[in-house]
């Protein structure tokens, strides 16, 4: 009787539950619509108090059992333009995984979008939306836990797990305006069905542009899975709006493809896979090249991999250039500090594909030069940010049965020869004279005094003769300097690469011209075009000493009314000690016209450096006296201010 009587209560206490459970349903039934309107204003006013925003919503309701359809959305800073308006979105639910908490779309829909960001100049309509994240303590952000694999995981689950079934947007606006430019972006019907996606999308900008684009590919959000394409729908390129507004460049492109699927290593941390490439790319811009850029063909087949504290493109992505392939590896490790890992190794690769491969209009000098042989790269960086003197930097091009068959666009040789220089000031040519014996101001090495090769050699490249074009630990030196100061503060360039940069490139300061300067000169210190003696015997006789004055000869007659084969061991240091900054010669004297006393360390420091080479001797050194004495045109110049527009000259970059 007891057992009976335990069973009943035990039923009575089902029937009385479900019974509750079902009267709450029916109650919830009835007032849904109620209890959505509630629901929805508490949280539109926490969401306007947090953002300072008037985020307004005309009706929502509730449809059937796990559909709901919210009409006339609107969202704008208080005060400000409206930033969203919408004119109904309707989502349907999955019902029983919404009972149990977890909300997953099976359809959405959304119909009469508009997105109107505005900025006059310093306001906007939408950086409201980011303001309340940048006003958090910044000190928190530094000692916060990195764990990317974790952020990483979050954000894929987030993303796909929020992706409907089905989608369709019907005429969704965009329409960007920046001061008085405008940019717009139309599609009148997006939808994903079975996976697979197709929509025009009609752009215009101003009244400069209007073109049409066609995105199309494939979503799987259980496969996690994207695949994109992106070309004109005309038989032209596409290009890109604002861009020339923006940053005065014109960027265009033949398609822009793009695949990415993420899935778990075996030891839980996530892997991000996939492609992108560009086919056709063209940029114009006065600072990357003075014509516009053809990039034939560029991808990257890649894999990322993400850790607690690390993130990394794994050495198994590879990157396609044209002609060229190569498997660079990337980490950011992020624990007590902030360590940046970057290698690059390539396998030997035909040595004319490199030069196959530069793109149209980026290069002036090797373009169309034709090569045999092979070459390989090795590239090794590390750095500690929290430490840059921890820095590793080496880089170099192997070469083997490398020839150079026929130049390009420019005789790499002609420094053995004489030749005509034009010298530029602020990208204008300002004189051209003839470099070699037939100009009367031209001198060997051999009537240029050892005191000035060496103090030029002390200040502008110790160890001209003895690499091959580049200085690893200078250009080391400049990075760490970089990182410390967080600006480009400081240059690498040894005399070759001020030499190539003068007698064979453009003016135009690009980084084309510097990628280019390289190459050139990676080309005649190894393949010996051109040998030390006669590279130094031309920078000394082309190099800026003062305004339009040109070459040793000239200097020591502008300065000290005498032959450089005269100059003292004092006017020498003088002289190279004005090379970075010819134009401020008159900074270095005082009213009276004596060497400003700080430029007695100067003195005492190249003096020191030379006698440790061996370049001078101790007697010398003990005699010298930090004083010259200006007897040329400079004197007449000295009391002149210095020109207020004046630059830094090539010799600096």
């Amino acid at each position: 009787m007891k057992k009976l009587f335990h069973h009943k209560i035990f039923w009575r206490i089902i029937l009385i539950t479900l019974s509750v459970l079902i009267t709450l349903i029916v109650i919830s039934l009835i007032f849904r619509n109620d209890i959505l309107s509630h629901y929805m204003k508490k949280k539109i006013a926490s969401f306007n108090k947090s953002y300072h925003a008037e985020l307004a919503v005309k009706e929502a309701r509730i449809l059937g059992l796990s559909s709901v359809r919210v009409i006339g959305i609107m969202l704008r800073p208080e005060n400000g333009d409206t930033l969203v308006k919408i004119d109904t979105a309707t989502a349907h639910l999955q019902f029983l995984r919404m009972i149990f908490g977890h909300i997953t779309l099976t359809n959405f829909e959304l119909y009469n979008t508009t997105i109107t960001p505005v900025r006059k100049d310093s306001v906007t309509n939408y950086m409201f939306l980011a303001d309340r994240f940048t006003k958090k303590d910044s000190t928190d952000t530094l000692v916060r836990e990195a764990n990317y694999s974790g952020r990483l995981k979050a954000i894929y689950d987030a993303v796909f797990e929020k992706i409907p079934d089905a989608l369709v947007i019907s005429n969704f606006n965009i329409r960007i305006t920046s001061n008085d430019h405008h940019v717009g972006l139309f599609i009148q019907r997006f939808s994903i069905d079975d996976h697979r996606f197709r929509f025009p999308v009609e752009i215009s900008e101003d009244s400069t542009m209007s073109c049409s684009w066609i995105m199309e590919g494939r979503l799987d959000k259980r496969e996690r899975q994207v695949l994109a394409r992106l070309y004109a729908a005309e038989d032209t390129s596409a290009t890109i709006p604002y861009i020339r507004y923006r940053w005065n460049t014109v960027v265009r492109f033949d398609t822009l493809a793009f695949s990415l699927s993420s899935h778990d290593s075996p030891e839980g941390m996530p892997v991000t896979e996939g492609s992108g490439s560009v086919d056709g790319l063209v940029v114009e811009n006065a600072r990357i090249a003075a014509q516009p850029v053809v990039f034939r063909h560029m991808g990257i087949d890649y894999r990322v991999n993400a850790g607690k504290d690390y993130i990394e493109l794994d050495s198994a992505t590879n990157v396609t250039f044209d002609q060229l392939s190569f498997h660079p590896y990337i980490r950011y490790q992020r624990d007590t500090s902030r360590q940046i890992t970057l290698s690059l190794h390539t396998p030997w690769f035909p040595a004319q594909h490199l030069f196959s491969s530069l793109p149209d209009g980026l290069f002036t000098a090797v373009t169309g030069m034709k090569v045999s042989g092979e070459l390989a790269y090795d590239l090794d960086f590390f750095v500690d940010l929290s430490c840059p003197d921890s820095l590793r930097f080496d880089s170099g091009m192997r070469r083997r049965n490398f020839r150079i068959l026929s130049f390009g666009h420019s005789n790499l040789t002609k420094l053995d020869s004489s030749f005509f220089y034009t010298a530029y000031e602020h990208g204008a040519p300002v004189r051209t004279f003839l470099v070699g014996p037939g100009n009367p101001d031209y001198r060997p090495l051999s009537r240029i005094p050892e005191s000035l090769q060496y103090s030029v050699l002390t200040s502008e490249d110790g160890g001209f003769y003895q690499h091959r074009g580049f200085l690893m630990d200078a250009l080391r030196e400049s990075i760490i300097t970089n990182i410390k100061e967080k600006r480009f503060a400081r240059g690498g360039s040894t005399i070759t690469m001020q030499l190539v940069k003068n007698v064979f490139l453009s003016r135009n300061k690009t980084m084309a011209r510097k990628i280019e300067e390289m190459l050139i000169t990676w080309l005649i210190e190894n393949q010996g075009l051109s040998s030390k003696e006669r590279m130094f015997e031309v920078y000394l006789n082309i190099i800026e000493w003062g305004p339009l004055v040109y070459g040793a000869n000239e200097a020591s007659r502008f300065y000290f009314n005498k032959d450089v084969s005269r100059l003292t061991y004092a006017e020498s240091i003088y002289l190279a000690s004005i090379v970075p900054k010819p134009k401020w010669f008159r900074s270095s004297f005082d009213s009276a016209g004596h060497l400003r006393p700080d430029l007695a360390d100067y003195y005492r420091l190249v003096s020191e450096k030379m006698l440790h080479k061996g370049w001078t001797t101790q007697q010398e050194v003990d005699k010298l006296v930090p004083n010259v004495e200006l007897k040329g045109p400079a004197r007449l110049l000295l009391k002149q201010a210095a020109p207020a527009d004046s630059v830094m000259t090539d010799q600096e970059e």
